[in-house]
């Protein structure tokens, strides 16, 4: 690991510490064994990218800390209040500051990691795109080079008549596409402005994404039953209703 900012630092010890208590057998830590998920293995890896790359105000605010806590352990989501509130102990304790709600909480809030916000996104060549991030904190605007599809970027800024409308919380989702994909996360990891409700039309999300980095996209209709063959593969039935599989 690199990064040396304090925030990676208090970060690390914390995640270390809650690892430890999450695999002891002390009778003690039992509550927090089953209240608290452990962290990822990625989690340090993918902390010490991101603080590299968007360097973090000197104090985050509540909301920033959880989203920020929510990319680096997606699981968290699906935990009960009680880890939250464990975590949110230890962030005190560990000199972080309260854990506040990964929710938006007001329509003008930045919800892009760290506060960040795209500005601007130029095609340097046939597979590389521009993107520069500013931030609201007095950091320093960040500009990275990302993958991007070979087809023409929607100009962005965007211009002219839309057929989305973009709120706040559209270009706050969008940012954090962004930034995941100069990182190179996956951006369904990217947490939600309101985890516990639809917050956003995906679809809409996804295809301005692909459109503001000339990529292509379509639509794959997902239900929870759905197997990873379905995602590759397309159903089948021949003659006398035998049923076979063949690539997308």
């Amino acid at each position: 690991m690199q990064a040396s900012h304090p925030l990676f630092t208090q970060l690390r010890n914390l995640i270390l510490s809650t690892q430890f208590a999450t695999e002891s057998r002390h009778a003690l830590e039992v509550i927090s064994k089953t209240a608290l998920p452990p962290f990822p293995q990625t989690a340090l890896a993918k902390l010490d990218r991101l603080v590299t790359k968007f360097p973090p105000p000197e104090q985050l605010s509540p909301a920033q800390l959880a989203r920020l806590v929510l990319t680096i352990h997606p699981a968290l989501i699906y935990a009960p209040f009680q880890a939250w509130a464990v975590l949110s102990r230890r962030t005190e304790e560990a000199g972080l500051g309260e854990l506040g709600t990964p929710s938006m909480t007001s329509v003008d809030e930045q919800i892009g990691l760290f506060g960040y916000r795209a500005i601007g996104i130029e095609r340097v060549d046939g597979q590389t795109a521009r993107v520069t991030f500013e931030s609201a904190t007095g950091v320093p605007p960040v500009v990275l080079p990302v993958p991007a599809g070979p087809r023409l970027l929607r100009p962005f800024p965007f211009k002219g008549t839309l057929d989305f409308y973009p709120t706040e919380r559209f270009m706050g989702l969008l940012t954090g596409f962004l930034q995941a994909h100069a990182l190179g996360w996956d951006i369904s990891l990217v947490p939600p402005a309101m985890p516990s409700v639809a917050s956003t039309s995906t679809s809409t999300l996804v295809r301005v994404f692909g459109e503001s980095l000339g990529y292509e996209t379509s639509v794959v209709h997902m239900y929870k039953e759905l197997g990873g063959r379905e995602l590759v593969m397309r159903r089948k039935i021949e003659g006398g209703g035998v049923t076979t599989w063949e690539p997308r």
